[in-house]
């Protein structure tokens, strides 16, 4: 079940906020949808359900100019609320001036609801590596889920969050983190004093693993990973890590989650060494 609810700061004083009437407005019903997607991409494709599926809720709250009692007020964040189990989506001004909710975008979307699903598994601690590995591991599921039905991974779009960044740009680009601003390399990792130690920032060097893992190619230049494997790849992993795994724990769950998920498939040893090689070019290596 998928519920989608109003919040506006003025008048609403605990989330999630009102229900939304029909019949939804634009943006209202694509933020809806957006996490309707998400929903059906936990189950149909990594198989994950919550302990209890009859009760199983995927909840957010919105700001949106739409709601009848509108704030018209620039709130540019998003955030899963761990306690509550809910997604919070607040709306900003692009570049066109127009005002819009940053549920609109699947992959925000995706991301937000991909720190629900480590919350429910890893535990990730939100803070120094540990985090960046949760906030990373939500970057990876909102391109999965934003470009799985692009079965071209060549085609795909490593960017998240476009249109909602500084100047219209992106947030963040798992193909090049440097051009936000985030590094691609062990060298430049950094523990920050603000941002829980920068979780938004060294979020970039797995994210560079991931890039090249997904993108890896053989011989003959085929992809060597599918949209469908590799999702349910990451996903294992994420399951066997724990609340302080490092990047290096990342990477070794990942390559024993492969020798079994790949163990019938004749091009095993190629992938294995696929996944070693993006992590190797990143800096991550086994402790």
């Amino acid at each position: 079940m998928v519920r989608t609810y109003y919040f506006n700061k003025a008048i609403d004083n605990a989330l999630p906020g009102r229900e939304i009437v029909n019949p939804p407005q634009e943006q209202t019903f694509n933020a809806h949808n957006n996490v309707f997607n998400v929903k059906r991409f936990f189950r149909d494709v990594l198989e994950h359900s919550l302990e209890d599926e009859e009760t199983e809720v995927y909840i957010s709250s919105i700001m949106c100019v739409e709601d009848p009692h509108p704030n018209y007020q620039e709130d540019n964040c998003a955030y899963w609320h761990d306690r509550l189990e809910q997604a919070f989506f607040g709306q900003c001004f692009i570049q066109n001036g127009e005002l819009r909710s940053l549920a609109i975008a699947q992959d925000i979307v995706a991301h937000e609801f991909g720190h629900g699903l480590t919350s429910w598994t890893a535990k990730l601690v939100y803070r120094d590596e540990s985090g960046a590995l949760d906030e990373s591991f939500a970057d990876i599921f909102a391109i999965l889920v934003a470009n799985y039905n692009i079965l071209n991974i060549g085609m795909w779009n490593w960017e998240i969050g476009r249109g909602f960044g500084q100047n219209g740009q992106a947030i963040r680009d798992l193909s090049s983190p440097p051009r936000y601003g985030h590094p691609e390399h062990m060298n430049n990792y950094q523990y920050l004093v603000h941002d829980r130690g920068g979780v938004h920032f060294n979020c970039g060097i797995h994210n560079k693993a991931a890039y090249n893992l997904l993108t890896s190619q053989d011989n003959e230049d085929n992809y060597l990973f599918d949209p469908e494997s590799a999702a349910v790849l990451f996903y294992k992993a994420l399951t066997q890590l724990g609340e302080t795994s490092s990047f290096s724990d990342s990477r070794r769950a990942i390559q024993e989650v492969g020798k079994t998920l790949f163990r019938n498939n004749p091009n095993m040893d190629e992938k294995l060494q696929a996944i070693a090689t993006a992590f190797d070019e990143v800096g991550i290596f086994l402790e």
